[in-house]
């Protein structure tokens, strides 16, 4: 009888423990399941360019559709406008003085713990489709590679590969216009390297920085953003069912030159209709030399084509951006992900007689960003001064993950509870290859030191609600001194701050 009794006592024991494990893993995936998704999409050098948000001439239905799920951020700053440095600042927390990349090409500390690496520390599944970190575009597009990426923050990462600017349609190179003779057999040496799974080295002609390309609808599978979205929405599918929650980054790369899009995205823009970027003819006089961007003396009507072709290419990615938004709704995936839709910078296009990026000019700097996440505000905006550099912080907070030490931001998450909230940093700061910038209030101000090309430092100072367009610089206005050297004290506390 006591044998018996210490067996049955030891099968309850055992049953018990089990029950215990079963109990234990099972709460294990309902908290995993309980943790929100994330899709995280980011467009490539779109400037403040959505209808939704008052441009007067760009059309993006889907963005301005989706903006009703979320919260619109109006006053959204990036950390140095260039892809390679926004794109690490954003994926690190951190300034560009801190992670070290300050230029396109840089490369993130394969040890830093990454805004997705941070969620595969804590149970999520990432991934990447196209370019996150920085990417040649369209040298890394055409020739299938990653650029410098960080391996260390996916458990899976896809390049597309496309032709890009060699893509059959109708294309105008405003700046080259005999590069599509080199095409055809361009088109035939990539062919072949793919087939022979060979690396395929881009032709120079094939860059098409002021190229507009209008491919035919039937010929939209050729094109990246359209390949992405189609990776995307496999991956997710993927994903449904799975304990794991996921951080899926998606890279939408147009409307990065060269301008591209379809028959469709370009039918809404007539080039005789565009608007085109006056300026004063002294516009230059009060600038100092470190300001200066790319300049470009293309003819009017050139100026307002390549502006229809970007356009095009913005209402093209916006159509994408539309399509993995329904697809999320059509797998159920929507109710507990989080969505965030953000530009890496801005661009300018032909203000000042400037063009793209690298600057301080509000063009160049100034970004879309909308956060839509389950129980947080909807169809709502915010007019609070934010920076790119704060993705991290609150995506970790809207997850419910621990703050990351090392990440720099500040949480945006009272801003998606109350619009109205006070931020404890309630200005942003930018800095490029030359010099430094600061958003403060209705003031834009600039500092460039001096350096071995500028002998004398400069400044630059505009108040943005008389003056939007940057056309007046108060720098040397004695009437405005005080608030230059408010602003100059506040820049040179924020720089230290940053290190």
């Amino acid at each position: 009888m006591g044998l018996a009794r210490l067996q049955t006592e030891g099968v309850i024991h055992r049953m018990k423990s089990l029950f215990c494990l079963l109990l234990a893993a099972t709460a294990a995936v309902t908290a995993a399941a309980a943790k929100p998704n994330v899709l995280f999409v980011i467009s490539d050098d779109l400037n403040y360019a959505l209808s939704g948000l008052g441009h007067p001439e760009s059309k993006t239905p889907n963005l301005d559709r989706f903006a009703k799920t979320g919260v619109s951020f109006t006053r959204a700053y990036c950390q140095f406008p260039f892809c390679g440095p926004s794109r690490a600042s954003i994926m690190t927390g951190q300034y560009p003085s801190v992670n070290g990349v300050m230029r396109n090409g840089g490369k993130v500390d394969p040890n830093r713990v990454t805004l997705p690496r941070h969620f595969a520390n804590h149970g999520y599944w990432t991934a990447r489709v196209s370019k996150i970190y920085h990417m040649g575009i369209p040298i890394d597009i055409v020739q299938g590679t990653s650029g410098p990426d960080h391996a260390a923050s996916w458990h899976e990462a896809h390049n597309i590969t496309a032709l890009e600017t060699m893509t059959p349609g109708k294309l105008a190179d405003y700046t080259h216009p005999d590069a599509a003779k080199n095409y055809p057999a361009e088109r035939a040496k990539w062919a072949a390297a793919h087939r022979a799974g060979t690396p395929y080295k881009m032709h120079p002609s094939i860059r098409g920085d002021y190229a507009v390309l209008e491919v035919a609808e039937k010929d939209t599978g050729l094109l990246a953003d359209t390949m992405a979205v189609d990776k995307a929405l496999a991956l997710l599918k993927g994903r449904q069912g799975k304990a794991k929650p996921f951080f899926l980054a998606v890279g939408l790369v147009r409307p990065h030159f060269p301008f591209m899009a379809t028959e469709g995205s370009l039918e809404p823009y007539d080039a005789r209709r565009m608007a085109y970027p006056d300026f004063p003819k002294d516009d230059h006089a009060d600038m100092p030399s470190g300001s200066k961007g790319r300049m470009m003396d293309l003819k009017k009507s050139a100026v307002r084509e390549v502006r229809r072709g970007y356009y095009g290419a913005v209402t093209y990615m916006d159509e994408q951006f539309g399509r993995l938004m329904a697809g999320l709704d059509h797998l159920k995936l929507r109710g507990n992900t989080i969505v965030v839709f953000v530009s890496d910078h801005g661009y300018l296009l032909g203000e000042h007689q400037m063009w793209k990026k690298g600057v301080l000019w509000n063009e160049a700097i100034h970004v879309p960003l909308i956060i839509s996440a389950p129980g947080k505000k909807q169809a709502a905006r915010t007019h609070r001064i934010v920076e790119l550099v704060d993705l991290y912080p609150t995506l970790s907070e809207l997850a419910g993950l621990p703050p990351e030490p090392k990440a720099q931001g500040q949480s945006l998450v009272p801003l998606l509870n109350n619009p109205a909230a006070r931020l404890d940093r309630q200005d942003a700061m930018t800095t490029v290859s030359r010099g430094h910038g600061l958003r403060s209030g209705k003031w834009a101000f600039m500092w460039y030191p001096a350096s071995k090309r500028a002998q004398t430092e400069g400044f630059m100072l505009y108040d943005m609600e008389k003056d939007p367009k940057q056309f007046t610089n108060l720098a040397e206005d004695p009437a405005h001194a005080a608030i230059k050297d408010k602003l100059f004290k506040r820049l040179k506390q924020r720089l230290e701050l940053a290190q």
